[in-house]
Formats: structure tokens, C-alpha cells, sequence
């Protein structure tokens, strides 16, 4: 039966033909009209993504700032420690200080007005108005207000006039602030107490304002309720778009832009979401007044649009009988090489065309991905199961002629890759695997595919199985030697890591793979004694060596009594002469890692005699681990003295610091209170409990003045404010400081004022 087309199809081939002339003219028609539009929109769009960002950046430039200065000054030891104290009258001191650090918050920059430092413990309060002591119910309200927060530290929205941050009613020019709310300390969940730093939300005017009077601007906290608005009656007012946007959509991207409608109205919603505190910054605009420009080039391009469709519509109509020509014979073709011909009938030959030519490639693409896939896959499977014994005797030939390894071996030999360290790349530690693979990747390019097994990653390694032909043991050594050396070489040039590199005994048998691999990773963790960027052969290694330790006790011990003393050049230079001592010794790795536990434990007891910790509990338990994991003599100096002997030793300083000061302190307290008796250095010592040497040292160190020069200039002050206000005689004045006789006091004035007493009376009451 002769296949006839329907008598329909040559109707549908010129509607056809006529689409195809006419749709290029209706296309560039409708691009014209839709380009006009989207350049207004689309800059409109970015501007408004531009301004947002633009304003997101200048608002956490302030906030950030506040919050990263208000961080250092809470966890500086200064606050922490003053928090313990009652700040009672005699310690204005510290009241001064502390009224200093928080002044020095409120820079221009920061547009901060006040900041308060709140302790828990003894119920004051610190602010720009000065010292209040909480009451109870201010004590519970924050409590209520702040304890209960679930971070350490967080923005809010207050009213101003909230209490106990103020003492007097704050301007009503600005209804609310931005509180910046921080527990001390930052890291505990004993909380001591806080600082709480007030910007007034009218100070973000400036960075509000806008030109473009179509344009609301909001910016909102998680809950949607206004943090900041040009117009200052909306913030702390829930958002008034939040309704319309619930509806069409939800703020679950980091940014977006969409339209809404609101009141019949359209608008462009712009809004990008803050890492740093979860707010959002949203950009409100009206989409009628900007569109107005693009409408009539519309109506421009719709005229000229219509003239040239029509013009291609009889071009098609002509065209038509030449098209269906080819499309005709190429049906005939592709029936001829169907077995079931009957079942194109009554289809469309474009249809029944792309049909076919679309199932012919899906099946060639489907069968080389399969393919391909599936040997990659295998080839990996079986080097996983090489390494862990898996492969039977039974199987192991049929496997390796499939994949098409070389079977024509003499020796074999597994090369394993670590990665040393990332410290001192561009690489961070949890990149690390990503990296192990383009190592792999790496290696498969270096090392020819018939001369190795397909490479694989493992237990934070990278695994080559090679093979080679080479006879003489040496030579197969030397051989692997200058592959490990150019895999070192190309991963240092490319990547800049420091790798090490173990490589097992010699094998002729596959299945001893397992193995072999093993003795690499033995010989991995000599890198502690050879250093980075190794290339260790297990056979090399001395494993049935006696275990014995070596540990340097004299260097030890110096080093202890330098910690004590707080030498930190001696410290130093000790810490470095014992780990070159350990290591200078022939030894294993694990007799190293011995000597090195033994020391930090050492340090440990040192740290109890001293009644030092710098160490949590649960260091304790885990710190004895990372001993472990140190790769090299370089790490294990860089872990020692960041982990414990700095801290260790800025304990030791601080404490010193502070006991000078307390002893220096006593001692001029004494002489105020005191100086008209006959006291001596001798005489406090004794009362102190210190030997007056000591004290001396000490006095001059924190004074920068001898204690004889400070008690004589305190009571050659004490004789001038007689001089000038009382009627006291000079020697009267002079047996009152107990001066041997009235000579030897106008001589000690004359020395230190340049005149006599009496004159001195004289000049002061002339004046």
C-alpha cells in the first residue's frame, strides 16, 4: 500500500513555512519592545540592588565596628576582673579607667551615646551619667530582658527610655536605639555581666535618606518589624508590607528581587538578607512611573512589526512547494529502515523526524556514558578492595585482563601521599580531601597507565598500586624514588603543599597489596623524625629496634625555673635546645612521641605547682591525642609554645604585675597616713613580711622615685601646705617630721624648693 500524507499537511507546511518568515520579524519586534523595557527595569533592578547593598554596607560598617570593639573591650582581662569588684569609693581608680574605656567607645564613627558596663555580682552599673547601684527590681529586669537571650551577643530595638541604662530621661528626637547587648564573659554561660552599647536610630538618617522620594526603604529584624525607616514613627512598627509578601512569596533566599501588589498598586520588592545579624534590608519602589518611558516605543515597534509579517507572509506562501520537496524524501528514507512501517502514518513528519534522530543519539550517548562510567567506577571498586584484602586468588587475573592492566610485571610497589600540613597555604583543613583528589588526579597524569593500577583515595591518603618490568630490585627502587620526587616537585610547583610520601617493600604478588599498604602508612609516621616533605621506604627503617627513650632532665629543669622567673628569650631558646635534644637521638617515632607526652605532662605538674591552668578539663583528656598527630620537630615547637608555654607564661606576668602594684600601693599608703612618725623602710618590711631589699626593688620599679626620695618630697609638700595655711613655726614643723633639728629641714627644703621656709611663707602671703 502506497503511504500517502494527509491532505491536511501541505496547509500545515505553509502555516509552517509562514511562522518560520514571520516569526523572526515578530521576534525582533517583540525584543525591541521587551529590550526598551528591560533596560529600564533591569537598571532600575540593579540600581535598587546597588542602593541596598550600598546602604547594607555603610549600616554594618557601623554596627560591625561597635560590635568588633565592644568584643575586645569585653574580653580583655581589665573588664572581666573589674566586674568581680564593689567599686566602692576607694577604688576610683578603677572607676576612672573604667569610665576611660567606655568613653573611648563613643567615637564619631561608631555614633554610639553611651555605653554601660553592668556587674551581676555586686549590682552596679557604669555609664556616661556615672556609678548607679541596681536595685533588685532593676536587677530582675535585666534579668528578664537580657540573661534570657540565647547568644552571648545581640543587636536589639529598645526604646530609649528604658531603665537601668539611664539615669535621667533620654532626647525624645529619637523615639528608639540600637542596643548592642554583650554577656561577660563572651565564651561562658556563667554570665558575670554585660555591656550594652546605645545608638540612637535617628543616627542612621544620613545613610537612609534618598533622593528619590518613590522609594521606601525599610530595614527589618528577624521578626519583620522595622529596625530603621527614613520616617521615624514606623521603626519598632511591625512591616506593613509583610501581609502581601506572605501571600505571593516567603524571604528565604540570602537576596532577590520580585514584584508585588499592594492597594491595586504594583511595586518592585528588593531585600537582601544579613549574615551578620539576620536582617533584612528592603527596597520599596513603584513600577508604573518607572515603565512610563518604554510604552511608546511599544506602539513604534508594533507598526513596524506588522508591515514586515505581512511582507514574510507571502514570501512563505511561494517558498512553501520548495520546502515539503527535501522534508519528503527524508521521511522516505528513515521509513525504509524501519521493520514496522505502518506505524508513521497520520503523524507529522517533523514530529516523526525529530523523533528518531533524538532516540538514535539518547541510545549512542546512554551506551559511551555507561560505558565509561562503569570501568571508571569498577576500576576504583577494585583498587578499594585491593587495599583491603578483598580480592581472592580465584578472580584476581579475570579482573586485571578486563580492566587492562599489565599482567607482564616483575616487581610492585604501593606509593602513598599525605599531606604534612596547610599551615602557611591558601588552603584551609577542611579542603583537605578536595585537595587529596587533585592529587590523585595529579598522578594519574605523571605516572603512564600502563605502568600503575588506576589511583585511588583512602583514609586521608592518596594510593598508587605501580607496576613495572624493570628486573634488578635496585633499579625498581630508584625508579619509585624519582616518581615520589617528581609528584613532590609538581604538587610543591602547582599547589604549594608540602606532601611526604611512603612507599612499602618490593612485591610480586597483587594480592599482598593490603600489605603493602600498611607499610606505608608505617612509614608515614617517621615523617616526625625525618620532617615534611619526605620520601620514607619502609625498608629503610629500623621497626625490631629495642624500645628505649632518651630525655634531657638538665634542659629541662632550666627551662622550668626560666618559666618561673619569666624569662621568655631563656624560655625560648631552652624549649628549642630540649625538642632539638629529643630528636638529635636515633629513635623511632613512637619513642619520640614518649619523650614528648613525658614533657607535656612535666609541664602539666608545673602548671599545678605554679596554681596555673591554662588548660580546660577536657583539654586534659584530649591534649595527650594531638601529641599524636604532630607531623614534624617544627610542629611540635609551634604546638608547645601556642598552646601552653605562652599562655603559661602571661599568667605568670600578669600575676607578678599585680602583686608589685598591690605592695607598691601599702607602702605609700603607709607614708600618707604615717609620715609625721619616725618610719623607715626597715620598719614596713617587717610589718609587710617582706625583706626591705625586696621592697625597695619593687617601689623604685613601680614609683620610678626611691622610698626615702617619695617620703622626703611627701612631707616637704606636707610642710609647704603648713607653711602657707597655719601659723606653725618652722621648727614646730620641723620636729612634726621628725627632722633631727630645724637646720637640717630648711637645708632639705632649700635643696628640693630653691628657698628657705620662711621665705617661702612670705612669697606664698604676698601673693
Amino acid at each position: 500500500m502506497k503511504f500517502k500524507l494527509p491532505g491536511s499537511f501541505f496547509h500545515r507546511m505553509i502555516l509552517f513555512a509562514s511562522i518560520l518568515a514571520i516569526i523572526p520579524v515578530v521576534v525582533v519586534g517583540i525584543f525591541s519592545f521587551i529590550r526598551s523595557t528591560s533596560v529600564v527595569e533591569n537598571y532600575v533592578a540593579k540600581e535598587k540592588e546597588h542602593s541596598v547593598y550600598q546602604i547594607q554596607t555603610n549600616v554594618e560598617q557601623v554596627i560591625k565596628s561597635v560590635d568588633q570593639s565592644l568584643t575586645q573591650l569585653a574580653s580583655s582581662s581589665k573588664i572581666i576582673e573589674s566586674l568581680r569588684e564593689p567599686l566602692t569609693t576607694r577604688q576610683f581608680q578603677l572607676y576612672n579607667q573604667l569610665r576611660d574605656d567606655l568613653s573611648h567607645q563613643q567615637t564619631f564613627d561608631t555614633r554610639l551615646t553611651d555605653v554601660a558596663l553592668i556587674s551581676l555580682e555586686n549590682d552596679w552599673l557604669v555609664n556616661n551619667y556615672g556609678l548607679q547601684r541596681l536595685s533588685e527590681p532593676q536587677l530582675q529586669e535585666i534579668s528578664d530582658r537580657y540573661l534570657s537571650l540565647r547568644t552571648s551577643s545581640v543587636w536589639l530595638l529598645e526604646e530609649n527610655s528604658k531603665e537601668p541604662l539611664y539615669k535621667k530621661v533620654a532626647s525624645r528626637a529619637c523615639g528608639y536605639n540600637l542596643n548592642l547587648i554583650k554577656k561577660i564573659p563572651i565564651i561562658s554561660s556563667n554570665t558575670t555581666g554585660m555591656i550594652i552599647a546605645n545608638i540612637p536610630t535617628c543616627s542612621f538618617r544620613d545613610i537612609l535618606q534618598k533622593d528619590d522620594s518613590l522609594e521606601k526603604f525599610y530595614i527589618l529584624d528577624e521578626n519583620e518589624s522595622v529596625v530603621l525607616h527614613n520616617d521615624l514613627q514606623k521603626i519598632g512598627q511591625a512591616f506593613e508590607y509583610s501581609d502581601v509578601i506572605t501571600e505571593n512569596t516567603t524571604l528565604e533566599n540570602d537576596s532577590g528581587q520580585f514584584t508585588i501588589t499592594s492597594n491595586n498598586t504594583d511595586y518592585l520588592f528588593t531585600y537582601r538578607k544579613s549574615f551578620y545579624n539576620g536582617w533584612i534590608y528592603v527596597s520599596i519602589v513603584e513600577l508604573n512611573e518607572l515603565a512610563a518611558q518604554s510604552r511608546s516605543i511599544g506602539w513604534l515597534t508594533l507598526a513596524i512589526t506588522l508591515l514586515i509579517a505581512g511582507i514574510s507572509l507571502l514570501l512563505a506562501l511561494f517558498g512553501s512547494k520548495l520546502i515539503y520537496q527535501p522534508i519528503k524524501q527524508l521521511q522516505n528514507v528513515i521509513l525504509h529502515s524501519l521493520t514496522n512501517k505502518e506505524e508513521s502514518k497520520d503523524r507529522n513528519e517533523f514530529v516523526f523526524i525529530e523523533n528518531h534522530v533524538k532516540d538514535m543519539l539518547k541510545q549512542n550517548d546512554f551506551l559511551e556514558k555507561s560505558l565509561q562510567n562503569q570501568i571508571s567506577q569498577l576500576k576504583q571498586f577494585f583498587m578499594h578492595r585491593l587495599l583491603t584484602g578483598k580480592v581472592n586468588e580465584e578472580e584476581l587475573e579475570g579482573r586485571m585482563q578486563y580492566y587492562g592492566y599489565n599482567l607482564d610485571f616483575k616487581w610492585l610497589s604501593v606509593l602513598t601521599v599525605q599531606i604534612d600540613s596547610l599551615e602557611g597555604t591558601s588552603y584551609k583543613s577542611k579542603e583537605e580531601d578536595v585537595l587529596l583528589f587533585v592529587i590523585n588526579g595529579l598522578v594519574e597524569e605523571l605516572i603512564p597507565s600502563d605502568e600503575r593500577m588506576s589511583p585511588t583515595v583512602n583514609k586521608q591518603t592518596q594510593v598508587t598500586l605501580l607496576l613495572s618490568n624493570i628486573e634488578s630490585k635496585i633499579e625498581f627502587n630508584q625508579y619509585v624514588n624519582d616518581i615520589a620526587e617528581r609528584i613532590q616537585k609538581r604538587v610543591r610547583e602547582e599547589y604549594s603543599i608540602p606532601i611526604s610520601i611512603g612507599v612499602s617493600e618490593p612485591f610480586k604478588d597483587v594480592l599482598e597489596t593490603r600489605t603493602a599498604y600498611k607499610e606505608c602508612l608505617e612509614a608515614l609516621k617517621y615523617t616526625l623524625k625525618y620532617g615534611t616533605e619526605s620520601i620514607i621506604f619502609f625498608e629503610n627503617l629500623e621497626i625490631g629496634k629495642g624500645l628505649h627513650t632518651y630525655f634531657p632532665k638538665r634542659v629541662e629543669n632550666e627551662l622550668f625555673d626560666s618559666i618561673k622567673v619569666n624569662d621568655k628569650e631563656k624560655v625560648y631558646s631552652l624549649l628549642n635546645e630540649l625538642i632539638d635534644e629529643i630528636f638529635s637521638e636515633d629513635l623511632n617515632h613512637v619513642q619520640y612521641q614518649i619523650s614528648l607526652v613525658r614533657f607535656l605532662s612535666d609541664l602539666i605538674e608545673l602548671m599545678h605547682t605554679l596554681a596555673i591552668n591554662v588548660l580546660d578539663l577536657e583539654d586534659n583528656r584530649s591534649i595527650f591525642e594531638k601529641i599524636y598527630e604532630l607531623k614534624s620537630r617544627e610542629d611540635v615547637k609551634e604546638w608547645f609554645i601556642n598552646v601552653i608555654i605562652d599562655p603559661l607564661l602571661q599568667k605568670i606576668e600578669d600575676r607578678a604585675e599585680s602583686q608589685y602594684k598591690s605592695i607598691s600601693e601599702n607602702i605609700v599608703h603607709i607614708i600618707h597616713e604615717e609620715f609625721e612618725s619616725n618610719i623607715t623602710l626597715d620598719m614596713i618590711a617587717n610589718r609587710l613580711h617582706y625583706n626591705p631589699n625586696y621592697l625597695s626593688s619593687i617601689f623604685r620599679k613601680e614609683m620610678n622615685i626611691s622610698f626615702s626620695e617619695y617620703l622626703s618630697m611627701y612631707r616637704i609638700n606636707m610642710a609647704k601646705k603648713w607653711l602657707a595655711e597655719t601659723d606653725i613655726s618652722v621648727k614646730d614643723i620641723s620636729d612634726k617630721l621628725n627632722f633631727n633639728n630645724s637646720q637640717n629641714f630648711i637645708r632639705s627644703f632649700k635643696k628640693i624648693e630653691g628657698t628657705t621656709p620662711g621665705k617661702y611663707r612670705e612669697s606664698v602671703r604676698a601673693n
